[in-house]
């Protein structure tokens, strides 16, 4: 007969093995645009895919893959800006594909500029870990180890044994952990604010208005920081620390 402490850590890792898998449209319509896009991006039919997909996005489907999938496409139409925009839109949903990291890296490097996404520092380098998963991860995790936690309190409650108390302390210990993990996760999402240019060349100006100074120039597919937004313009700044203000119409986020 297998001992309590190791069915429950069983039980355990098994629990926090189990990952958020991405929820596919369940209505049949979807599903069929979906097919219908898929294969029109095989026939290389990339504008007619590439509407379906965008379609859905619009309509409210929220799904890595689908962004990854209008990412292929825009690269395959040559149009960077859009292709690199999506990528990392799929980059939050999916953070561990390395097919989708190899792609993003691949269409950065066709563009004049080359600037990558702004490199994790403060928080996110102390937790290492959070950017490995995605806010609806973090949140799983959070609500198994929760539920762990009360079970492992409610049996110390009843039979305090030996076990039940070494149980309790585990899953307090990992509770405290998710519960930061999510906490960081979640400011490090609402502080992010990346955007892509999307038009050829892009002048970015000391302040709003055409008529203010150019201090440089951006091109498609370029990707920055947003620090702030006014109006119809948005101020922008790169890794290098230079900053600047540019029409938000030529920036997608």
């Amino acid at each position: 007969m297998k001992h309590p402490l190791s069915i429950f850590f069983g039980s355990f890792i098994l629990m926090f093995l189990v990952t958020a898998v991405p929820c596919a449209a369940q209505d049949d319509a979807a599903l069929a645009q979906i097919a219908k896009a898929n294969d029109h991006y095989a026939k290389s039919q990339y504008k007619e895919a590439a509407s379906l997909y965008q379609d859905l996005i619009n309509r409210g489907f929220e799904n890595g893959y689908l962004y990854y999938n209008l990412g292929n496409t825009y690269i395959r139409m040559g149009q960077t800006g859009p292709s690199i925009l999506n990528y990392i839109r799929a980059k939050r949903l999916l953070p561990r594909d390395e097919s989708l990291t190899a792609n993003l890296n691949y269409a950065i490097q066709k563009t004049k500029d080359q600037l990558e996404p702004k490199s994790s520092t403060g928080l996110s380098s102390v937790f290492f870990w959070v950017n490995n998963f995605n806010l609806s991860e973090h949140l799983n995790f959070l609500l198994i180890v929760n539920l762990l936690f009360w079970t492992s309190l409610g049996g110390w409650t009843v039979r305090r044994t030996e076990f039940w108390s070494l149980a309790k302390k585990i899953t307090m210990t990992f509770l405290f952990i998710a519960v930061l993990s999510f906490g960081v996760k979640m400011n490090i999402d609402s502080q992010s604010d990346t955007g892509v240019i999307l038009a050829g060349e892009v002048a970015v100006k000391s302040a709003q208005g055409v008529d203010n100074v150019t201090l440089f120039q951006l091109h498609e597919g370029a990707v920055v920081s947003i620090v702030e937004r006014k109006k119809d313009w948005v101020q922008i700044e790169l890794n290098d620390g230079k900053k600047g203000w540019t029409q938000s119409r030529f920036i997608g986020v």
